[in-house]
Order: structure tokens, then sequence, then C-alpha cells
């Protein structure tokens, strides 16, 4: 059934074009580039990006509060200055774009903001004894991959969960059903190959994952359910190593680590 709308009983406002007037966007360039809005005390409210800014700011001029989303309407009626950098192109334009919203966080932006919220994963070895760690800080004593966008701390109590199985497949440890399992554990390094531990959380290789198959297949205990789960989060992991340890590797052919910033500019790029 369709949504009842009030109707308008004027023609809603054009808040851009009231204030700055047809000749302003006139002079706007057709180039890539950068583009900054500021309220009527100089705060800067929001950074976009564009092909061509011309044709990007006047899109902003014909905002319609029954059709624009509430965000980009309130912010049309707190613009009050426009300015703008024209870049070499889109891509240097993409990178600016991310670099400034880094620096100054506007209010009304949202995606790539905070970098910061990546994580990495550590391992350390010790005594016959594997050590994990999930961490926003990279502390000494663990071998340390990443960075990984924040989804990586699911993944993580995926990945909890799938080794203490294969530790001991009989007994379904605690927090099968829990999305977040804590942020450290440790099991018997003997349990699984840390060599393709190694390779699966580098993104050279996702066979560990299929050791763990392995061990859910073999498993004759008759628990399907637990076996189901499993199941389950060999598939997010599947999905963590497509979008974290594969694409890290797209970004750096190396095993170095690669920084919250360099993620946050690549995925600017790759998505655009």
């Amino acid at each position: 059934m369709p949504t009842a709308r009030q109707l308008w009983l004027f023609p809603p406002p054009k808040p851009l074009n009231e204030r700055l007037g047809p000749e302003f966007f006139r002079g706007i360039p057709r180039r890539p580039g950068v583009y900054f809005f500021f309220n009527e005390d100089g705060l800067l409210l929001y950074v976009g990006k564009a092909k061509a800014l011309r044709d990007r700011l006047n899109s902003y001029r014909y905002v319609h509060p029954d059709r624009d989303s509430r965000k980009t309407w309130r912010l049309v009626n707190e613009v009050r200055r426009i300015e703008w950098q024209v870049c070499a192109s889109h891509r240097e334009a993409l990178l600016r774009e991310s670099q400034l919203l880094r620096e100054h966080r506007p209010r009304f932006n949202r995606a790539n903001v905070w970098p910061w919220s990546a994580v990495y994963i550590g391992l350390r070895e010790d005594d016959g004894t594997l050590h994990f760690q999930v961490s926003r800080e990279l502390t000494d004593g663990y071998e340390w991959f990443g960075a990984f966008k924040a989804f990586a701390i699911y993944a993580f109590s995926a990945l909890q969960r799938t080794v203490r199985y294969v530790a001991d497949p009989a007994h379904a440890p605690l927090g099968w059903f829990d999305w977040d399992c804590g942020r450290s554990f440790e099991v018997a390094s003997d349990c699984l190959s840390l060599d393709a531990l190694r390779d699966f959380l580098h993104g050279r290789s996702n066979h560990f994952l299929v050791e763990i198959e392995t061990a859910r297949a073999a498993d004759c205990t008759g628990e399907l359910a637990r076996q189901n789960l499993v199941l389950n989060d060999l598939v997010l992991l599947e999905e963590f190593y497509e979008k974290g340890p594969r694409r890290n590797r797209m970004i750096k052919a190396r095993e170095e680590l690669v920084s919250p910033e360099e993620l946050v500019d690549w995925l600017a790029v790759k998505s655009a």
C-alpha cells in the first residue's frame, strides 16, 4: 500500500538556489575535484568529491524533501558558503576527499571518517601454546596481520570457535551463539597447521579453511547441529578472507602491515 504524503501548499524552497543564485553555479568548473559546504559560522559541514564539480554541485540546487534523504535536506538548509578544489583526475579527488575526511571529520560525513576503527589480528607461540589477539593497538611480542575493517572482530570470534572445535571436535566450546567471544584466546599449537593459518591471514591461501572443513567432515559424533554451526563460521571466515587478508595482499603485495589510512584510501578509489 503506498505511503500517504502530505501535499505541499506551495512548492518547497530551493535553499542553495535562493542563497547563491544561478550565476554562482554557472561559474563552477566542469573538472574533477573536492567541494566544501560551510554554515553561517564558517564551520565545515560536509566534504564531497566529484568527477565534474559543476554537475555535482548543481544537483544540490534541486534537493527535494520528498525525494532526497532527510540528512541531505538538513544539509542544504544549513549551507551558507560553498568552496571547491580542482584536482588533476577523479582518482586524485577520491584520495584528497579521503584525506580531508580524516583531517576534519565533518558533521554530515559518515563513511571513512574514522579509519582508526580498523583492527589487527596477532599471533604468538610459546611453550606449545598459540595465543591469539584482536586489537587496535600493536603490542609487542605478537606477529600482527592487518589492518582489517572492524568486521574482523566478528571473524575473530568465528576463528576462535572453529580453532577450538578443531582442538576438541567432541565438545562445543562456550560462545557458539555469541557474535563477540572476546578479544583474545589460546589453544595448543599442535592442534592446527600454523603455516596454513599464517597463509590465511597473509592472504596467500585459504587452505586453512579447508583443514577446518576436513575436521568437520570427519566428525562422527552425530552432532549435526554443532557441525552446522562450524559451517556457518566457515562461511563468515571465507567472507573475511576475501574482504580482509586477500584484499590487503592486493594493496601491498609484500607481507607488510597495511595502515588504516592506506586501507581507507584504497577502498575509496576501488569503490568509485
